[in-house]
């Protein structure tokens, strides 16, 4: 018996409109590239720069990125602008470290004469759009210019911009560059896609007189318009979009500026490229519902509206790819489109040239972007396979907005990663689920297995089409899965030399970094910490820690004396244990993005040369002892006693755990690990511990008085003798 006639008709009509859909959008590439090519050649009229240069507030929105939030105080106080007409915002929700770093950068600009103002929220509303607009209500800059924490302006930046403020611009947008292009195959791919945006899409709207979009960072604000618009909005995750759109229906323009180029990190994590994607998707999608009403009631033409509506509207393309791809075996299963049908044929077209229609509005982009293009254009499947691959989440995100899911805002982690030798394992923020890879693998089967009925049936129109789909879900799903049990392993294990490895996967090359040496024994963790001690890492900087402390004997007293109270300029001054405090010094001295691994190395030799000594903590060999600095510490033994009970105290005794820190820093399954990061991974409580937090450095402080006093007891008296 055959299928009902109703089945087939369902079936068939789902696929006339989700194919309809897919050529709609997909062939909106081909105007873009279009647009381009007809602008290409229009002559862009500058204003003379402004005289004298106007008041500007630098807006520098935070949320937990102790990775990069120094990276980009420290680009904001390069920025060659007067001073007296500059200030500068730390917009900071930060939950983690993330503020005591910050304090820290902004107390070195403010002795050079900048005006830094660092701003904290007691309730993080509204997110990024909240802070942003907290802070402009404060703001005494005319101009308002915006990086994310991932972004490192040039010096020339301002300048270059407010240049371009006319009549009625209401903000200036520059061009991403890429400062980890080509870390890996995901960071290639998304290289790609954002030269395709930045080269083609925003200049052909900015040129033909379209609605564009400011994209949340790297650009100036005119501050009236901001506020002319109605502020900043928190009530769609896109609140740049939100505006941008906005001040266009109220008169304003926004300048696109392609030869001013700010660099920024790329995600290197696919959970982190997900959940961008994820809040891209759905605050488009968001803005869209909000604004498109306003929108076509506008006084335009019709083409401008038409083509605002595909532009907020774009992110439909994911569900509908992910639905071409869910009625693929239905129709074979319905004989819908037959090896002997037109239909079959014309699913071929349509697949094709809604795929060829992004590839060659990004291989026109790599053509017009400059030097390394034929290598870029190689590269151009990568970003097919993972653009594909991230189909599932993207659909996901943009069918939340149907059921009014919740408004929660997914940050995007940064790891401070520039250098191919750089890595994600290890540190605070590597984290995710490896149920969403499950999920993509689970569909990436689904199209292997729909690519071979359809072959074996003789119906080869879609099956290339297939086959991008299977493979882009099984490399993103495998990624996922990947990457989620590499970080959460890596957090009980401290980080160690890596160098790039290429891995062949149907033909494409993924980049990933992976291990290079093994950390065999604590003997070579100790070797490695005294060719650190003597030998810097970096080549522009060849003072290393033996420059200054070359006196053995003076050094083999430090790792017995923490943890201790740094003194460092308030508010950072706090109690910090050996790895955190040369962890510190490693950053500052020896120029390393990723301290963790040369800290873990360097505490391994000094506690070496420490021997079999007692523990002393908070106090220096040689050194007198500061009463002020015990007290601290003696507050932080408090705070560690009460949280190894509420954390550790179901299970272990402080008198039987203590003793173990003798045992770290150590070797563990050819890696380095040491006390701080073994706690992150292993005590739970309320919130996450942080190899280089302050709650990691009271439990610590804890356990080595208990060490040194022989019982917890003992441990506070200890203190209390030496202040008395």
């Amino acid at each position: 018996m055959g299928p009902s006639i109703h089945l087939v008709v369902l079936v068939g009509l789902l696929n006339v409109l989700v194919l309809s859909g897919l050529l709609l959008y997909a062939s909106n590439a081909y105007v873009m590239v279009a647009l381009h090519w007809r602008h290409r050649r229009d002559p862009e009229s500058v204003p003379p720069a402004p005289h004298p240069w106007p008041a500007v507030t630098v807006q520098l929105p935070l949320y937990n990125e102790r990775y990069v939030a120094v990276r980009l105080l420290e680009a904001a106080g390069r920025l060659d602008y007067p001073a007296n007409q500059l200030e500068i915002q730390v917009l900071d929700d930060s939950t983690d470290d993330t503020p005591a770093l910050v304090a820290e950068a902004a107390e070195r600009l403010r002795a050079r004469g900048l005006t830094v103002a660092h701003l904290r929220r007691d309730v993080r509303s509204g997110y990024k759009a909240g802070a942003l607009e907290a802070g402009l209500q404060i703001a005494q800059g005319e101009f308002v210019a915006i990086f994310d924490a991932d972004f490192v302006p040039p010096p020339g930046f301002l300048r270059e911009t407010l240049a371009h403020f006319g009549p009625r611009v209401a903000a200036v947008q520059a061009r991403w560059g890429h400062l980890n292009r080509s870390f890996s195959a995901l960071t290639v791919a998304q290289s790609l896609g954002i030269d395709g945006h930045f080269g083609v899409e925003q200049p052909a709207r900015a040129r033909s007189g379209l609605f564009l979009n400011f994209n949340g960072t790297a650009g100036v604000w005119r501050a009236a318009a901001i506020r002319d618009a109605g502020g900043w909005a928190h009530d769609t995750l896109t609140e740049d979009l939100d505006l941008s759109y906005r001040a266009q229906l109220r008169g304003w323009r926004i300048v696109y500026r392609p030869e001013i180029v700010c660099p920024a990190e790329l995600p290197v994590l696919v959970s982190g490229f997900k959940s961008q994607q994820r809040r891209w998707a759905k605050g488009s999608i968001q803005t869209a519902i909000k604004l498109l009403p306003a929108l076509w009631r506008a006084p335009l033409p019709v083409w401008t509206r038409y083509q605002g509506t595909l532009h907020l509207t774009y992110y439909l393309i994911h569900p509908l790819l992910l639905a071409s791809v869910l009625l693929a075996l239905p129709t074979w299963a319905l004989h819908a489109g037959g090896a002997h049908s037109a239909a079959g044929a014309w699913r071929g077209v349509v697949f094709s040239l809604a795929t060829l229609g992004p590839t060659l509005l990004l291989a026109y982009a790599q053509c017009g972007l400059g030097a390394g293009r034929l290598r870029r254009l190689c590269q151009l499947p990568t970003l097919l396979v993972i653009g594909v691959g991230v189909a599932l989440s993207t659909s996901l995100a943009v069918l939340s907005v149907a059921r009014k899911a919740g408004q929660t805002f997914e940050r995007t982690p940064k790891f401070g990663i520039t250098r191919a030798s750089d890595s994600w394992r290890g540190k605070t923020y590597a984290e995710g689920s490896a149920r969403d890879g499950l999920a993509e693998l689970g569909l990436g089967v689904y199209c292997v297995a729909a690519t071979w009925l359809l072959v074996a049936d003789g119906q080869w129109a879609v099956t290339p089409i297939l086959s991008l789909y299977s493979l882009g879900f099984l490399v993103v799903g495998g990624l996922t899965v990947m990457q989620t049990h590499g970080a959460a392993g890596a957090r009980a294990l401290a980080a160690r030399r890596r160098a790039p490895m290429r891995t062949a996967v149907l033909g494409l090359v993924l980049l990933a970094p992976v291990e290079a040496t093994a950390i065999e024994s604590r003997e070579t963790l100790v070797a490695v910490g005294e060719r650190l001690w003597v030998h810097s890492p970096d080549a522009r900087n060849p003072v290393a820690c033996a420059t200054c402390h070359f006196d053995v004997e003076a050094v083999r007293g430090w790792a017995r004396s923490f943890p201790k109270f740094r003194a460092l300029p308030p508010p950072e001054a706090r109690v910090m244990t050996l790895l955190q405090a040369t962890a510190e010094a490693v950053v500052r001295h020896y120029r390393l993005s990723d301290p963790l691994a040369a800290a873990t190395a360097l505490t391994a030799y000094l506690t070496a040369l420490g021997g079999d000594e007692p523990l002393t903590p908070g106090r220096s060999p040689g050194q007198p002892a500061f009463p002020s600095r015990l007290q601290a510490l003696a507050a932080s033994v408090r705070r560690g006693e009460g949280d190894f009970r509420s954390r550790c105290g179901a299970c272990h005794e402080p008198g039987r755990v203590a003793p173990r820190l003798r045992g770290f820093p150590r070797a563990r399954a050819g890696e380095a690990e040491s006390l701080e990061t073994y706690l992150e991974a292993h005590v739970s409580g309320p919130s996450r511990l942080g190899w280089s937090d302050a709650v990691t450095a009271d439990l610590v402080a804890f356990l080595a008085n208990v060490l040194a006093g022989g019982s917890p007891e003992a441990a506070r008296s200890t203190l209390g003798e030496e202040l008395r």
